[in-house]
C-alpha cells in the first residue's frame, strides 16, 4: 500500500504552492467516490429542487463575478493530489465557472485553488460535512446518511446526537430512515413526505413502506394535497378535550341502559342491536353544542 505523503512533503515537491496560503491546481483536487453526503440534484423535486438550483446558481454567479470564497478543506491523496473533504459545492462551481470562461487561471494557464489542511480520521471527516453546510443546509435524509456512516464507525446514538446537537431519539429515527429502501428515499427527496413521516412508515411497514407511502400519496393528491403528512394518514383529528367529553357522555349514557343491554355491549365482539329512543339519542348528542361534530366523532371513535 502506497504511503500517504504529508502536506509538508507535497509543498517540498512543488505539488502544493504556499505563499500567504496553500494552493493547488484545480485538476489535482479529487472528489472521493461515495464520501459526500449531498444527494444528486436529480433526486429533488418541487421547492427543494428550486431552492437547490438557486443556491448553486447564486454561488456560480458569485465566482463568475470574481467573488471570494473560503478555502477548500482537503487531505493528502497517496496517488497524488488531494482528496476533497469540505467544499464540494464550491469545487463544482469553480469548475463550472472555469468552463464558462471566468478569468480564474494565472499567466501560465493554471487554475490555482486555495486549500486548508484537514486533520482528522474518517469519522471526523463525516462530522465536518454534517457541521459545515451553513449556506445550503443538508437535507434531513442527507444527514441521516451521515448518522448512518458514524454508526458504522461504532458511534452510539447519544454520541452522534451530541455531535450534531439533536436528540438521541431523532438520531435513532433517522437511522431507520437511512436504512429504508430507495423508493422511500425518492419520496422524501422529492418532497412527497417528510423524513419523520417516512421513518414512522418504515418502522410500521418495513419493506412495504414505499408502497404504503405511495398509496397514501394518491389519497392525499385526490384530496388536493401535494404530500403525505401524519395528519393525512390519520385522517381528521379532534381535540383531546372533545374526545374525552364524548367518551364521558357515552359512558354516562350506557350506564342508564338496562343490565341485559350493558352485558350485551360488554360481551359482544361484533355489532350489537340496542334499542335506544330517538329522544335519548338526541339528549346524548345535544350534550355537546356541535351536534354535527359529535356525530362525525362517533364515526371516528
Amino acid at each position: 500500500m502506497t504511503a500517504v505523503p504529508s502536506f509538508k512533503q507535497k509543498i517540498n515537491d512543488k505539488e502544493i504552492r504556499r505563499a500567504d496560503a496553500m494552493k493547488i491546481r484545480y485538476e489535482d483536487i479529487h472528489v472521493e467516490p461515495g464520501f459526500n453526503l449531498r444527494a444528486s440534484i436529480d433526486l429533488l423535486e418541487g421547492e427543494a429542487l428550486e431552492a437547490a438550483k438557486e443556491d448553486d446558481e447564486s454561488l456560480f454567479r458569485h465566482i463568475m463575478a470574481g467573488g471570494q470564497y473560503p478555502a477548500l478543506e482537503v487531505r493528502p491523496r497517496a496517488e497524488g493530489g488531494v482528496w476533497l473533504v469540505d467544499g464540494h459545492r464550491r469545487h463544482a462551481a469553480i469548475g463550472r465557472a472555469d468552463k464558462a470562461g471566468a478569468p480564474l487561471r494565472d499567466k501560465v494557464g493554471e487554475l490555482m485553488v486555495r486549500i486548508d489542511a484537514f486533520d482528522g480520521n474518517d469519522a471526523d471527516r463525516t462530522l465536518r460535512i454534517l457541521s459545515s453546510n451553513k449556506n445550503r443546509q443538508l437535507h434531513p435524509l442527507e444527514k441521516a446518511f451521515g448518522y448512518q456512516r458514524l454508526s458504522r464507525f461504532g458511534w452510539d446514538n447519544a454520541r452522534i446526537a451530541e455531535s450534531d446537537r439533536v436528540s438521541p431519539q431523532w438520531v435513532g429515527k433517522m437511522l431507520v430512515l437511512a436504512g429504508a429502501n430507495s423508493d422511500v428515499h425518492r419520496l422524501v427527496f422529492a418532497g412527497k413526505t417528510s423524513a419523520s413521516v417516512a421513518a414512522d412508515a418504515v418502522r410500521q411497514h418495513g419493506e412495504q413502506a414505499g408502497a404504503f407511502l405511495s398509496g397514501e400519496l394518491e389519497k392525499a393528491s385526490a384530496g388536493g394535497k401535494k404530500k403525505v403528512t401524519a395528519g393525512s394518514i390519520r385522517g381528521k383529528s379532534y381535540p383531546r378535550k372533545l374526545v374525552s367529553t364524548y367518551v364521558d357522555r357515552v359512558g354516562s349514557f350506557v350506564s342508564t341502559l338496562p343490565q341485559a343491554q350493558r352485558e350485551a355491549i360488554t360481551n359482544s365482539e361484533t355489532d350489537f342491536q340496542v334499542s335506544v329512543s330517538a329522544k335519548a339519542l338526541r339528549e346524548l348528542l345535544t350534550a355537546h353544542t356541535d351536534i354535527s361534530t359529535m356525530g362525525a366523532l362517533a364515526n371516528e371513535v
